[in-house]
């Protein structure tokens, strides 16, 4: 067993984990930052292809509308304090990115390339191409690289966080490298591990997503919100299955892709005509659910997306990423229809958090797609680069400060013991159910009863699934006696936390007996204002799983001066 000292400990080596490495070692705290995979490869920003929102740049475009942008299109469920934060705050981080060598489009007079985003009003998000956050991870990790105070461990899988009474005070994990287990001794943890795409078999978020940061948070005794809520993203790459799953980018609509139907139609006028393509990304994706239902999908059961109207040189320029994609599969965008359906995309709801990213442990933090509040029910697009940078920095820089005054951690062996019993356990099963049946099972019940569409007998039938599996993971056995690259135990552990997260989205969906945002109800389509302007909290209280409401955190926009849009859908708004 290694032993690791440092002041802060980063779980995850995405964009929000390297901007707190970076702001807690600016604040003098020595830090080890840990990734389930390789540092800067593991993450979602890596392959985020969109833009970086906050310019606030065009005409008549300030940090008000910004805000009021991102709360109504997030339900009006946002902490409204975090979201003054982002929008105040994510232009400067981006003026320091590009310090730090990052390279943003520009346009023919040299000011900043603004491209519009679904649900926002006016354009305010730049780009690099349409492979922004490729650009951005470039940067920072370069920072990291030159920070003598950051110290990155790669490919380690943390399985639990070490709590001595209420008190962060280190965390455990395997080294998947050597297959020894590593305790790390420190009096702060940040949690910057992503989301729970994964629990998902058709999804956009990098392997290893499971939402393992949200299952250690709600153990340490962190409470979560807004868990009902996952965004679906409108556009996936549906055919030819060698690209199928893969992102076509919300930028392709951005700058000027059309939707059809299998009539020729372009069926957005019929929904949203204001609005056209650019809706919010809930909106659009139930649009295309809708028209696929009622027979007017296309050939392989998506919508077509279509760019062959833009000037050949334009794609190139702005849409290469896209581009090279679709020339792997065989399709060339320039000249053909790309065939899309919605797939799972990003984590809305998450760990609660303040404006420092404190949680209601000690010592811990977190920051990124882990944590809830920022974009309420749902996200726009192209929000969540700023939010990575505003809010890893805020968490790096309260951990230094916490850091610097805190008494050295006291580890509790008892925790350490039961630890390694259980991540050893399921080596030592020499006869069971294999990890991937169990995990087969759980990506079924998720994609067949918590898709875009959900309601109260198929999230019993989820919780009843998931009931299950959990029973039977007693009896999970993996093969070989070593931890060192055992794929099989990673997927195993990777069970344990799906069927922690899938059950507190299950019954976070149950509890919300409306359709708002992200989170569509056929039992219930319909907006319940007068009972729902509330949040839904999650925690652990004796064991037990508590689910609770709480208001919503309004410190500027009313919400009862607020009237959410109303679209034509089946069965309701």
């Amino acid at each position: 067993m290694k032993k690791i000292k440092t002041d802060v400990m980063i779980m995850g080596a995405g964009g929000a984990g390297a901007r707190a490495a970076i702001a807690a070692a600016d604040g003098g705290a020595r830090v080890v930052v840990t990734s389930k995979d390789l540092f800067g490869k593991s993450g979602c920003t890596p392959v985020a292809m969109g833009g970086y929102a906050g310019m606030q740049a065009y005409p008549g475009d300030d940090w008000l509308l910004h805000f009021n942008d991102t709360v109504i299109g997030g339900g009006l469920m946002n902490n409204q304090r975090l979201v003054e934060i982002l929008v105040k705050e994510a232009r400067d981080q981006l003026f320091e990115l590009e310090d730090w060598c990052a390279a943003f489009d520009r346009d023919e007079k040299g000011e900043i390339y603004l491209r519009q985003f679904g649900g926002h009003l006016v354009p305010r998000s730049c780009v690099s191409g349409d492979r922004t956050g490729r650009e951005m991870m470039w940067a920072l990790k370069r920072r990291c690289w030159g920070n003598d105070l950051i110290q990155i461990v790669d490919e380690t899988y943390i399985t639990k966080l070490l709590v001595n009474e209420g008190k962060i005070a280190g965390a455990m994990g395997v080294n998947l490298r050597t297959g020894n287990i590593t305790v790390f001794e420190c009096p702060v943890v940040i949690l910057a591990a992503g989301g729970c795409g994964r629990n998902w078999h058709m999804t956009f978020s990098s392997k290893g997503k499971v939402g393992d940061g949200l299952r250690l948070a709600y153990e340490a005794g962190a409470e979560l919100v807004d868990m009902e809520f996952f965004q679906i993203h409108p556009t996936g790459w549906l055919w030819p299955p060698a690209i199928r799953g893969r992102m076509v980018t919300e930028s392709v609509r951005s700058e000027g892709g059309r939707l059809y139907n299998s009539n020729g139609e372009r069926f957005m006028e019929r929904y949203d005509p204001e609005k056209m393509e650019l809706a919010t990304r809930d909106y659009v994706s139930r649009c295309i659910y809708a028209e696929v239902k009622e027979g007017r999908g296309s050939e392989h059961g998506g919508v077509y997306l279509d760019v062959s109207h833009m000037p050949a040189e334009f794609i190139e320029r702005r849409l290469g990423s896209v581009l090279e994609t679709g020339l792997v599969g065989g399709i060339d965008i320039r000249k053909q229809q790309i065939e899309v359906i919605p797939e799972h995309h990003y984590q809305n709801g998450g760990v609660k958090i303040n404006e420092y990213g404190e949680t209601a442990v000690e010592g811990l933090y977190a920051a990124g797609e882990q944590t809830g509040g920022v974009h309420g029910g749902n996200r726009l697009g192209s929000n969540s680069l700023p939010d990575l940078l505003v809010f890893g920095r805020r968490a790096g820089e309260a951990a230094a400060r916490y850091a610097k005054n805190a008494e050295a951690p006291e580890i509790q062996e008892h925790q350490v013991e039961e630890e390694v019993k259980s991540i050893r356990r399921p080596l030592e099963n020499e006869k069971g159910l294999s990890p991937y049946a169990l995990s087969k099972r759980l990506y079924d019940v998720m994609r067949e009863e918590m898709g875009i569409v959900r309601n109260e007998k198929a999230l019993t039938r989820c919780l009843d699934i998931i009931e299950e599996v959990s029973e039977d993971f007693a009896e999970v056995s993996v093969s070989g006696k070593s931890l060192k690259y055992n794929d099989a135990w990673v997927t195993a552990m990777e069970v344990t936390t799906r069927i922690l997260v899938g059950k507190i989205m299950a019954r976070a969906s149950l509890m919300r007996t409306e359709s708002r945002a992200a989170l569509y109800r056929e039992d219930y389509p319909n907006t319940n204002r007068s009972e729902w302007d509330k949040n839904i909290m999650i925690s652990q209280e004796n064991g037990q799983m508590k689910l609770e409401t709480q208001p919503v955190v309004v410190t500027i926009l009313p919400l009862e001066e607020v009237d959410l849009p109303k679209f034509p859908m089946p069965g309701g708004q």
